[in-house]
């Protein structure tokens, strides 16, 4: 899960609770409140946001995680020294991130009247 979780390192987010000082810094990030509509969101990862890379690990280690699932993986110690070697050996994260993915692929696709595909993300269709 750890390495599965770098996947992170692209993407959005909706506006979490975090560390104060942190948030400060994301709000400089946000556009003007007449651009943003009902719905405001910020990338996962703040160094290469458009990138997959295992920066968004580097960012964990300087608490700066987004998401607080996120951050938990630096702050546990069952998973703290994961975190680490992936910050620190980026190939090998890579690899490790491009086997999971394979294996992930290899999960049982349900289809037909066993599967969904969602019209909105965050909710089951009704039926």
């Amino acid at each position: 899960m750890v390495t599965l979780s770098g996947a992170h390192s692209a993407g959005v987010s909706h506006y979490p609770s975090m560390d104060p000082e942190f948030a400060r810094h994301l709000k400089t990030k946000c556009p003007p409140p007449s651009n943003i509509g009902s719905d405001p969101t910020l990338s996962l990862e703040i160094q290469t946001p458009n990138r997959l890379d295992n920066k968004y690990y580097k960012d964990l280690k300087n608490h700066k995680g987004l998401l607080t699932s996120d951050q938990t993986l630096f702050d546990s110690p069952s998973t703290k020294r994961m975190v680490k070697n992936n910050a620190r050996y980026g190939a090998n994260w890579g690899n490790k991130y491009a086997a999971a993915m394979v294996r992930m692929g290899n999960i049982g696709v349900l289809t037909g009247a066993k599967g969904e595909i969602r019209k909105n993300c965050r909710v089951v269709n009704y039926r």
